[in-house]
């Protein structure tokens, strides 16, 4: 979920401010374990160094992304602030991971690949059209997902038909959204749609068992093959 709009930042724009950006979002993130520990009673001297450490490393290269590039890619993250604040608190209250949670984590990473890219100077609309792509198709892989786990996990049928719809919304806003933003931008977009195609027709296969080394190994090949026919798609 971080790293791939991490990643499409830093091919689409790779700037030394976007580059901090990615740097300062990685130590926030990795700050999330010490701080969750502490907040439960959990005051060892090497969960305070590693929270200090890592916030310290966010802000160090946060305050490095604003001297490198100015204010213009606070807007990005402003936007998606609400996001952050729910993801964060869900994370911190150890909340069951519902769609809407994951979905909201899912829209507030989009948010520093707009970040990255307003930082290495793109306009906030080629910002904005980066953030709905990269939070749809997060989406729908989450939903994807969660369907699947739930035919391994047994859950009963009506709960299965709860979990396939999202499955359907969240691929077809991600057909139109692509259909939309980028196939009219050249033949780069017409593949990315086309993908984002044979990504809705992989999610109405049939469950069959599957190995959950087999099921992760599988769903990373298919993130990296998208990225980068995404990371084309917006370039051109």
């Amino acid at each position: 979920m971080l790293g791939f709009p991490m990643v499409l930042g830093l091919l689409l724009r790779p700037t030394a401010a976007a580059l901090c950006l990615a740097l300062a979002a990685l130590g926030l993130f990795l700050a999330r374990p010490p701080l969750r520990r502490l907040r439960t009673g959990q005051r060892e001297g090497a969960q305070v160094r590693a929270l200090l450490l890592c916030a310290g490393l966010a802000l160090a290269f946060g305050a490095g992304a604003l001297v490198l590039a100015g204010p213009r890619f606070l807007a990005p993250l402003a936007a998606v602030a609400p996001l952050i604040v729910l993801a964060l608190r869900a994370d911190a209250q150890r909340a069951v991971r519902s769609l809407a949670v994951e979905l909201a984590a899912q829209g507030a990473f989009a948010g520093l690949a707009a970040a990255m890219l307003t930082a290495g100077g793109a306009t906030l609309a080629e910002a904005g059209r980066a953030w709905v792509l990269v939070t749809l198709v997060g989406g729908a892989n989450l939903a994807h997902v969660r369907r699947l786990l739930g035919h391994a996990h047994g859950l009963a049928d009506a709960e299965l038909r709860r979990r396939a719809r999202p499955v359907h919304a969240l691929h077809l806003l991600l057909l139109g959204a692509s259909a939309g933003l980028l196939a009219p931008r050249g033949p780069a977009g017409l593949v990315w749609t086309a993908w984002t195609g044979l990504l809705y027709l992989r999610a109405l296969q049939p469950w069959r068992p599957l190995a959950a080394r087999t099921l992760g190994w599988r769903e990373g090949a298919l993130s990296a093959v998208g990225l980068v026919v995404l990371w084309r798609a917006l370039a051109g």
